[in-house]
């Protein structure tokens, strides 16, 4: 077991660590989450979040403190803001490992549970991105993690009241990072479970602490932030919880199925071996304290954000935690029963899957079929990822083919790794050209002096901000700064593109304007505007920088 750790753990480094630095940051998410903290940096202000130089009040500060820490340690790249959630990832399965092997008496399927959460898609996906969500399921699973061990140490009054502690300081934490979710997450778990526990007194004899906790962890940022921005507690409830979780207007609506939907994508490779793990649980049963706590942990979470009218992918990354402890006891029990027939259909399943998107592949870059765009305009990306995806093919044989149940599951959690790592190498150029500015900004930037104006719209503004070390940027539309841009002292920072059309003829030779946009806008608004001085293009469909 302690080579198989150290390998998990050699893993984790090559694969969430090392390559944090290779894709180019994309818009809006990963700039705008390395954009406020610079600002703070940048302010002195660690208090009130502001992108632009604008109010932003759509999340507490606990991740943007997070990055602030990166970009001190590491500087202003790609590597600081992403490192936080590369971190949370790791000491997620960190506290999955330790919680099974403390609590389910078995080392083997702990280092499994470790291996499963690691090599699942979503939870690969996004912690390598900057996002909030790592940094705030981290918090969520830590939370709950050790409200379990404090619950299984009900009998021990120095650990359970030291463990109780732990719990409410990340649920404090949480709530830092997303609101109110801290609280209702892990309270749609633990009554559950309590409940399925039959231990109805620690219901109330457990939560008062853990709460008391969080709430002294909360309480300073909360009036500071109260005393400064009187009304952003209105505006985060209200906005950000009330109207997204029961608006018929909320923001990124989406039916109650949706998660369903995403989930088999986001469970990959293990999706293909969940039947195998249903089987393992219905022959063993869920016999003990950890798997029900597991299968709360999994099950209300989910349907309490499938309620939820607002719904991004990202949210449900929380309840995988649980997932994996369900998982790798299943797939572990299945093939511990000497039974092979799932493990080796899903397996099988899953090469022929991959073998028809080698195929696909091949189809599409070839030309075969005209209509359809070459998903690479490079060669060597096309090849690299043939090559990435027969890795994986060669790996999954391995686990087919290997003799013992446990190298058989760790080769199968081993095997999509390479091609995880070639996708910080394999990001399509249109992709890039379309949601990454970063280098057309930075090779033109020294055009740009303190008394240019510099316009954008809301979507490249973030990455305006960032890449130019800026706060001061006009924008053409509000989009989602339309908070800061309707205070009192912000109105002038928005102007309508018939303002700019006057202001660029009027400023023609006296003052340099910049412009980044959209080519496929420029086009269109063009003739409104005078020949530019110079400008330069991302790519065919990319973003422009334009001088006047």
């Amino acid at each position: 077991m302690k080579k198989s750790l150290f390998v998990i753990a050699l893993c984790f480094v090559c694969l969430y660590i090392l390559p944090l630095d290779i894709r180019p940051l994309a818009t809006p998410d990963e700039v705008r989450y390395a954009e406020i903290p610079r600002e703070m940096l940048s302010t002195g202000d660690w208090i009130v979040p502001r992108l632009n130089g604008l109010l932003y009040f759509e999340k507490p500060v606990m991740g943007y403190w997070l990055n602030g820490l990166g970009i001190t340690l590491f500087g202003e790249n790609a590597f600081a803001v992403r490192f936080f959630s590369a971190v949370s990832a790791g000491l997620s399965a960190l506290i999955l490992f330790f919680l099974y092997s403390r609590f389910g008496s078995s080392t083997k399927k702990a280092v499994i549970t470790t291996a499963v959460y690691l090599s699942f898609l979503f939870v690969y996906g996004l912690g390598v991105f900057n996002v909030l969500d790592g940094m705030f399921s981290f918090f969520l699973t830590a939370c709950i993690g050790f409200f379990f061990m404090a619950w299984s140490c009900r009998g021990t009054p120095r650990s359970y009241y030291w463990l109780l502690v732990i719990t409410g300081i990340f649920c404090g934490f949480a709530f830092l990072t997303k609101g109110f979710l801290a609280f209702a997450v892990p309270i749609s778990i633990i009554i559950p479970f309590l409940l399925w526990e039959k231990d109805y007194k620690m219901i109330f004899r457990m939560s008062w602490i853990p709460i008391l906790v969080a709430v002294i962890i909360i309480l300073p940022w909360a009036v500071l932030v109260h005393l400064k921005a009187p009304d952003f507690w209105n505006f985060f409830f209200w906005n950000e919880h009330v109207k997204r979780f029961l608006s018929k207007g909320a923001q990124h609506k989406e039916s109650f199925f949706y998660f369903f939907m995403i989930l088999p994508a986001a469970l990959f490779p293990w999706t293909f071996l969940t039947p195998a793990s249903i089987a393992g649980l219905r022959t063993k049963g869920i016999k003990t304290p950890l798997l029900r706590y597991a299968l709360c942990w999994f099950v209300f979470p989910f349907l309490l954000f499938s309620i939820s009218s607002g719904k991004l992918s990202t949210y449900i990354l929380p309840c995988f935690p649980g997932l994996a402890i369900l998982l790798a006891t299943g797939i572990t029990e299945y093939l511990d029963a000497k039974k092979t027939w799932w493990f080796n259909k899903g397996t099988l399943v899953l090469m022929g899957v991959t073998i028809l998107g080698i195929i696909a592949l091949i189809i599409l870059q070839t030309g075969i079929i005209a209509s359809v765009p070459y998903v690479y305009e490079s060669p060597w990306k096309s090849i690299w990822f043939i090559l990435a995806m027969g890795i994986f093919i060669i790996v999954l044989k391995m686990s087919l083919t290997s003799k013992d149940n446990t190298k058989k599951i760790l080769l199968f959690a081993v095997a999509p790794l390479f091609l995880y790592f070639s996708t910080h190498f394999l990001v399509p150029d249109k992709t890039i050209m379309r949601k990454c500015p970063g280098a057309l900004i930075q090779r033109n930037k020294s055009m740009i002096n303190k008394g240019t104006l510099v316009f954008s719209p809301s979507n490249p503004v973030r990455a305006v901000c960032w890449f130019l070390k800026r706060d001061d940027i006009f924008m053409l539309d509000k989009g989602e700064l339309h908070y800061g841009l309707g205070q009192k002292d912000s109105v002038k920072r928005q102007v309508s593109y018939e303002q700019f059309y006057s202001l660029v003829w009027e400023k023609h030779g006296k003052q340099k304007i910049a412009l980044i946009i959209d080519k496929r806008i420029y086009t269109r608004i063009k003739h409104k505007l005078p020949a530019p001085v110079f400008h330069d293009i991302s790519g065919i469909d990319g973003f422009m920088f334009i001088l006047f």
